[in-house]
């Protein structure tokens, strides 16, 4: 298994209220200063895709995890993840490394056309059609311990660990339903129900303005890469 969480990159925690001045035609009359470096002067040292980004997310096929996902690649990376959710999926990566528990991502962002896909294969993959799952709005993952290179399905004592350490982060656990029982499903929406995502509402992120400065800029991007795998898997359903 070869899948495993990336914990930076294109969606990383990024203060772009710094690097105004770039975006400035003119001079900024007022500069800040650090010392005596000019924030003006300091150049960023990375460069965002803003046009192919959504090519370089890692996916994966069926029975990568060895159990029958479907047709359709998955898209297995958290940075397709909305990006506060991301971060606390990233942490509770972390936490559950930090017990000697490795968790592999099976499934973070889901097309429509990938939903439709579970939909057909029956009530024990999904009952939610395209649309209605919190994946299609980039708040859910699917995740898998890995013992010895082999995905374990099946460990309730281990799952309970996974399933308790993300309840504590404030995720919602599906070890917890009962129909499905779905002990590798993780989520997030801020007390939203499926219903206010359809109609374009997303989950306030606490403490927005400190810790996510660019989240609009941030999400109009990602919904950009969202819109481009949904071109891309509903062009194979077609074929």
């Amino acid at each position: 298994i070869s899948t495993y969480a990336q914990l930076s990159g294109t969606f990383a925690p990024f203060d772009c209220r710094l690097h105004a001045e770039f975006f400035y035609d003119g001079p900024v009359v007022e500069t800040v200063v650090t010392d005596t470096l000019s924030i003006a002067s300091v150049e960023p040292d990375f460069i965002i895709d803003t046009i192919n980004g959504w090519k370089n997310w890692i996916t994966v096929e069926n029975f990568t995890f060895g159990k029958n996902r479907g047709d359709l690649s998955m898209i297995a990376d958290v940075q397709a993840l909305h990006p506060y959710f991301r971060d606390m999926i990233i942490e509770l990566i972390r936490q559950c490394k930090a017990i000697g528990i490795d968790l592999a991502v099976v499934e973070s962002y889901r097309t429509h056309a990938k939903q439709h896909e579970y939909k057909t294969m029956g009530k024990k993959y999904t009952s939610s059609g395209a649309g209605r799952s919190k994946h299609q709005y980039g708040l859910a993952i699917d995740i898998v311990p890995i013992v010895d290179s082999i995905a374990v399905w099946d460990n309730v004592a281990l799952w309970r660990k996974i399933g308790t350490t993300g309840e504590r982060l404030g995720l919602r656990w599906g070890g917890r339903w009962r129909q499905p029982y779905d002990p590798g499903h993780f989520e997030w929406t801020g007390g939203l129900t499926s219903t206010h995502l359809v109609t374009g509402v997303l989950p306030p992120v606490p403490s927005c303005d400190n810790t996510y400065p660019c989240l609009d800029d941030d999400l109009k991007l990602l919904k950009k890469y969202w819109m481009e795998w949904e071109i891309s898997q509903r062009s194979l359903t077609r074929k």
